[in-house]
């Protein structure tokens, strides 16, 4: 029982952690602060690897909050790949710019 109950107490520590992090990743990203994202990104990765180890274990409140979470994460992942995207598609225009400047310098 008592072990049940810190397995418990830890599952909700991991999904406030990954809440958390959540949070910390979307405001990096509205800020455009890309360089701690990959780090929070492997963080968060990780606490949902041991986090789907006892899934199927989970009550209903705790499968709904999970749910919850993977469908904000999932977003975020989204915003995350468009901005990316967008960075990509803005260097690679200047990097042509510059390129073709210095061919006809």
């Amino acid at each position: 029982m008592q072990k049940q109950l810190n397995t418990e107490k830890q599952i909700d520590q991991y999904l406030d952690h990954l809440e958390f992090l959540s949070s910390k990743i979307a405001d990096n990203i509205s800020m455009g602060l890309f360089d701690e994202i990959n780090k929070m990104d492997y963080e968060r990765k990780k606490i949902i690897h041991k986090i789907s180890a006892e899934a199927a274990n989970f009550n209903h409140y705790r499968k709904k909050r999970l749910r919850l979470v993977w469908i904000n994460n999932n977003k975020m992942i989204k915003t995350l790949e468009n901005k990316n995207n967008q960075n990509k598609k803005k260097f690679n225009l200047v990097k042509k710019t510059v390129s073709a400047y210095h061919k006809h310098s």
